[in-house]
């Protein structure tokens, strides 16, 4: 939930030409801003002072500027080692004390921490007993004082954190300033932790969003795995000291797409990019019978296309199942959290359509504590943003002890979540998304879920049956679907004059049917997130069940209306809404012949299974809209975060 950066070199080149006199406090601060959207409760830095030879620790409440102000008002640092820390809050409030980096007694040891020490009140006491003095009551702090009673007890540096990285339950990524011999130590068990290697200077981080500046190769640390960096040198063991070796990923993404590049917030520059995200997500995975991709003129393209399913194939080559896994299997579950979780329930409409296999949606965060029985012939789909969701993994890693087969959708490579998924990985080629709020994230996730059905139906020999299964449809409106985004978004300012009818509400309900029920739920999210208005998604059905109960003329209802055969049931819908005074907004992809409607927001038409991707992205514009005229913090929305890497 937290983010963690760290840095140590000068090695190689020495202290002064070091990345050109940068000091570490320099680097890891920067580093910090592109962390931030992880954690915003208060912030720190320990750095390895060169003048005093000793650990200097600075840390302010609130949000990474605070620090920013304190750092700027003393004089340039002198320093080629530093940890710092942005923190979401679990245990103790955001107070300058509680945020990290944590000491131990002595004064040479330095933590930051992202995730929760489960047995810390039983280290802590232990530790008390034997003369440590605690400051804060966070779990965090009981790292320093346990790798410090270590050294005391003869161990070294490196064998006082490998022993006290054994003692500890829960999920830690740590990093730990050593100032007797001027070393940093890494250490994984659960949350991220991603490093860059370069001669004699190392980097540390909670993603890869700091370090892409520095270089597109990087290591992914394993859970029980330390990085210990020393005199220039990196070692790499497990928790038992054996060596482990240096697996060296490549980064595709671009640095630029880190920054806002003058638009005001991260989550509208995210919105404004799916256009090219989603065309990067299948336009070298959709290949026509002729060999050519569907990002290659797939105008032209789709008039060679004659039979329905046979004039494309799907390529996607990290994915392993096979003829007699899905001849095996009865089911599909898929575990998700959040948006990922809508998404999930969108892919279930899809898969059941496309694939004619029955799925399941299940809560990560529910499922781990279910009796769920679990066939070995299960084949399970985790999807996650950032392949580090604690509850959605914690579901996985039951069903792979059960031995059912697991595939996962994420958008971060060598994380967590595709160690476990034995059946392939699918990347949604999103970017880094900086926004807390899910854009490009989610609808790239309804776009490879879509892929991953259509590639089991090739798989499985399956023709679906149904006048809204066309696979030529289906793949021409692929090709457009970039298009049909970007006319979506040239409606910008149309929608947010809706906004301002409606930012002054305090209740929403967003009713959707079919497939499009779980874009109401995932658009009154995004209303919640950043706006704190209250709002409810449902199946239009269920509007008479209750939901109706809360409508009055201070009411708007927004519906997703689309002109399928379940058209005239949503409009029964309308009616209703109208006899009882409520304001109806309607995303429709056609003109209804309905009055009473105050707001209509028209999208072009595509394929149902599609159809989640565009009806999303004006949802996600109003939720932008409103929430920017009501001056909500947009990208860093409160008491949330990015990534949720703890229980």
């Amino acid at each position: 939930m937290c983010g963690i950066m760290g840095f140590s070199g000068g090695y190689s080149r020495g202290f002064s030409e070091n990345l050109n006199g940068k000091s570490s406090v320099d680097i890891v601060l920067n580093g910090l801003k592109s962390l931030e959207y992880r954690g915003y409760d208060s912030s720190g830095i320990a750095y390895y002072d060169r003048s005093g030879k000793k650990i200097k620790c600075i840390k302010k409440s609130g949000k990474l500027v605070n620090l920013s102000t304190e750092f700027s008002c003393i004089k340039p640092v002198k320093s080629d080692i530093a940890i710092g820390h942005i923190r979401w809050a679990t245990h103790g409030k955001p107070t300058d004390d509680n945020a990290h980096p944590h000491m131990d007694c002595s004064g040479n040891i330095a933590i930051v921490h992202n995730g929760i020490i489960e047995n810390y009140a039983v280290l802590k006491s232990r530790l008390i007993k034997k003369g440590h003095k605690f400051i804060t009551p966070t779990d965090s702090e009981v790292i320093a004082h346990l790798i410090e009673d270590n050294i005391n007890e003869g161990k070294t540096f490196y064998e006082a954190v490998r022993l006290s990285a054994m003692e500890l339950s829960g999920a830690f990524a740590v990093l730990v300033l050593n100032a007797a011999e001027k070393s940093i130590a890494a250490v994984k068990y659960g949350p991220p932790l991603v490093m860059v290697h370069k001669g004699g200077e190392v980097y540390f981080a909670s993603d890869v969003s700091p370090l892409i500046e520095y270089s597109d190769e990087v290591i992914y640390l394993k859970n029980s795995e330390i990085a210990y960096f020393h005199d220039g040198i990196l070692e790499l063991t497990n928790f038992k000291g054996k060596k482990t070796a240096k697996t060296v990923t490549k980064i595709d993404w671009d640095a630029s797409r880190a920054v806002k590049t003058g638009f005001s917030h991260f989550m509208q520059k995210e919105i404004f990019e799916q256009p090219s995200c989603l065309l990067d997500a299948f336009s070298s995975r959709v290949i026509s019978v002729n060999g050519r991709n569907a990002g290659e003129d797939g105008s032209r393209l789709k008039n060679k296309i004659k039979d329905s399913f046979s004039g494309f194939k799907i390529m996607l080559e990290d994915v392993k199942l096979t003829k007699k896994d899905l001849a095996d299997a009865s089911r599909i579950v898929i575990t998700a959290c959040g948006s990922s979780y809508y998404a999930g329930l969108a892919v279930k409409y899809m898969a059941e359509s496309i694939c004619g296999i029955p799925v399941i949606v299940e809560y990560g965060s529910e499922f781990r504590y279910e009796n769920f029985p679990i066939s070995k012939n299960d084949i399970f789909i985790g999807i996650s943003q950032s392949g580090e969701t604690a509850d959605t993994n914690s579901a996985l890693e039951l069903a792979k002890a059960a031995r059912a087969g697991i595939i996962s959708i994420t958008n971060v490579p060598g994380s967590q979540i595709t160690a476990m998924s034995d059946k392939g990985v699918i990347y949604t080629h999103a970017g880094p998304e900086i926004g807390v709020a899910s854009t490009k994230a989610f609808t790239t996730q309804l776009l490879c879920g879509l892929l991953l059905a259509l590639r089991i139906r090739e798989i499985k020999g399956y023709i679906p049956s149904g006048e809204n299964i066309d696979g030529l449809k289906i793949f021409n409106d692929m090709v457009e679907l970039p298009k049909k985004v970007e006319q979506i978004l040239f409606m910008d300012e149309a929608i947010k004059e809706t906004a301002k009818k409606y930012y002054k509400n305090s209740n929403f309900l967003y009713l959707g049917r079919g497939i499009l029920y779980p874009i109401a739920l995932e658009g009154a999210l995004k209303l919640k997130e950043i706006s704190y208005i209250h709002a409810e998604g449902y199946p239009a059905g269920e509007m008479k069940h209750g939901p109706i109960a809360l409508v009055d003329e201070n009411m708007p209802v927004l519906f997703l209306l689309s002109n399928n055969m379940l058209a005239p049931k949503t409009i029964s819908n309308i009616e209703e809404i109208k006899a009882r005074g409520g304001k109806i907004i309607a995303v429709a992809d056609y003109e209804p012949e309905i009055d009473g409607v105050s707001d209509l927001i028209k999208i072009p038409e595509t394929s149902e299974v599609l159809s989640p991707i565009l009806y999303t992205i004006p949802l996600q514009l109003l939720a932008y809209h409103i929430a920017a005229l009501k001056g909500t913090d947009i990208d860093q929305p409160r008491n949330l975060a990015k990534s949720v890497t703890v229980e």
